[in-house]
């Protein structure tokens, strides 16, 4: 357990003493940032900047305040209220969370009664690794962006057919991990594709702005503040004998320093439970006409349409994907009977934040039932109508999907 300690200021503010009906950093504001920022905002962490402790806190204040009345802060953007299904691994902040930080702001930043803060520890259980993939030093490059896409081709050393349950990210340069995602080829010409782009990019792996560039199926995805995930319990992704993947890394312009080689270590299992089979639903016929800031595509399809499966489904985790045009996203699910479900609603969609959310209960799928996708984008900055494509100036509405058959 670590124990963040201020001393106390030989002058201290008028604000510092308030009633005990106000709402002060100690009492009220510093618990909210221990368990929902400070695994990032910290010395040893991935944000640009410390949120643990008082001074600190109070100058980033009204940033901290916009960030959560937005929803981007926490990076957690899908909407976790229960208005529309609830998600493990949530730091999705309550409305009272929110007023109270604004009340905090608004009453100009009262301290409270000065006490030990009590932070989480940061530090996780050893990780059960079975197979690790990594790659040599890569210099990240921001001369032309403060974003870099690198893909690098991995050999996990598979020897048979078996699954993943989960994974750990360690990158030797947390300042510029923005996010990792690991991508299974999904054949022989996809892989062929993928080592020719490698071959014709010098230096380590190669550029892959969004998405690999390749046929793919997405296996492992993971964002800064918390190195291991797993899949719900008793599952696993498929993975085939002498499976070679694809890493992506997303690095930032945070640190003068460019160099990172990162580490994934995998737990695979011979067998499990349930197979947590992934599908792309995909709304590919997409036209964004040019300065719009609020465009918005829907596409639905019956379940057995894009799953290939004719019979049911759970669905236990989903995520959108768009390029960056892409502002909000949602799905619901309509029955046969026309009885309509929330499914997700990710107000907020970040380019920089992809997540996969888990489900805290599955949601039974028939094949008959539609699953309707909703994407909308700002193409304010566009002069031209943007279509579907893999490329920068291109765009993508689809949703990942983590289905298993019923038990």
């Amino acid at each position: 357990m670590i124990f963040l300690i201020l001393a106390c200021s030989s002058d201290p503010k008028d604000n510092n003493f308030v009633d005990e009906s106000s709402t002060t950093y100690y009492q009220d504001i510093a618990p909210i940032l221990a368990s929902n920022c400070v695994s990032c905002h910290r010395d040893e962490g991935t944000a640009p900047f410390p949120l643990d402790n008082y001074d600190l806190a109070k100058t980033f204040g009204t940033l901290i305040e916009a960030s959560v009345i937005n929803r981007s802060m926490p990076p957690f953007h899908v909407d976790n209220s229960g208005e529309c299904q609830t998600f493990k691994h949530s730091l999705w902040l309550t409305d009272s969370e929110v007023t109270l930080i604004s009340d905090w702001v608004a009453a100009d930043y009262p301290e409270g009664n000065i006490q030990d803060i009590t932070l989480p520890t940061f530090e996780q259980e050893a990780f059960n690794t079975t197979h690790s993939v990594t790659f040599e030093p890569y210099e990240a490059s921001f001369a032309n962006s403060p974003d870099d896409y690198r893909c690098f081709i991995v050999d996990p050393q598979v020897t048979s057919l078996s699954y993943l349950t989960g994974f750990e990210v360690l990158p030797s340069n947390r300042d510029i991990a923005h996010h990792m995602i690991l991508y299974a080829p999904t054949n022989a010409s996809a892989l062929s594709q993928a080592y020719a782009k490698d071959e014709a990019d010098p230096g380590p792996g190669y550029s892959c702005f969004g998405d690999p560039g390749v046929e793919n199926r997405m296996i492992a995805p993971w964002a800064p503040g918390s190195d291991q995930w797993f899949y719900p319990q008793g599952t696993g992704v498929v993975m085939e004998e002498n499976q070679i993947l694809i890493l992506q890394m997303h690095y930032s312009n945070a640190s003068e320093d460019p160099l990172d080689s990162t580490t994934v270590n995998l737990n695979i299992q011979p067998e499990i439970g349930q197979e947590l089979y992934t599908e792309f639903f995909v709304h590919s016929d997409i036209e964004i006409p040019p300065s719009n800031p609020e465009h918005t595509e829907i596409v639905n399809k019956k379940i057995v349409n894009f799953s290939g499966y004719n019979g049911p489904l759970e669905l236990r985790a989903m995520g959108p994907h768009m390029h960056k045009l892409g502002i909000a996203g949602s799905a619901k699910l309509i029955r046969e009977d026309g009885t309509e479900i929330c499914l997700m609603d990710v107000p907020a969609y970040d380019f920089n934040w992809q997540r996969v959310y888990t489900y805290t209960e599955p949601i039974l799928l028939q094949p008959n039932d539609r699953m309707e996708i909703e994407c909308v984008f700002d193409s304010s900055s566009t002069n031209n109508t943007t279509y579907w494509g893999d490329g920068t100036n291109d765009e993508m509405c689809l949703m990942t999907v983590f289905a298993t058959l019923p038990e």
